[in-house]
């Protein structure tokens, strides 16, 4: 069972392999992603923890802590960085993108059309503010 955690590292490696930049400061573009994910009709290859996931909509956008504790997570345990001028995207070391994009060979294939949507998605979420 795909947790959140596996798929935010899934999601980073595949983005990283084809140089997309992706958000650190800003999280909006990751919390906008993960609610239109969790708000998708369809239950298709979707993981179950995005039915589980809470959000909370004080600002100006849904905000999840526990999509925001992984993604600082992250960085804390230096799997990633963000260390480029305004700490505003993450970049990941080249063994670290291989060894979680490996992982994403044993997902069926229900989920693997799934993720292929969500990278979509996140293309989409993270050009509005990363053009």
């Amino acid at each position: 069972m795909m947790t959140l955690g596996d798929f935010v590292k899934h999601l980073v490696a595949h983005l990283s392999d084809e140089g997309i930049s992706i958000p650190y400061e800003d999280e909006s573009p990751w919390h906008n992603l993960f609610y239109e994910l969790k708000n998708l009709s369809t239950d298709k290859g979707k993981p179950e923890f995005l039915n589980k996931i809470r959000f909370d909509w004080d600002g100006p956008y849904p905000k999840c802590k526990k999509l925001s504790e992984f993604l600082h997570a992250l960085h804390w345990n230096a799997s990633v960085s963000a260390q480029n001028p305004r700490f505003d995207t993450i970049s990941l070391p080249r063994e670290i993108a291989e060894l979680w994009g490996k992982q994403l060979e044993d997902l069926e294939s229900d989920e693997k059309d799934f993720f292929q949507h969500t990278i979509e998605l996140a293309k989409r979420q993270f050009q509005v503010c990363h053009p």
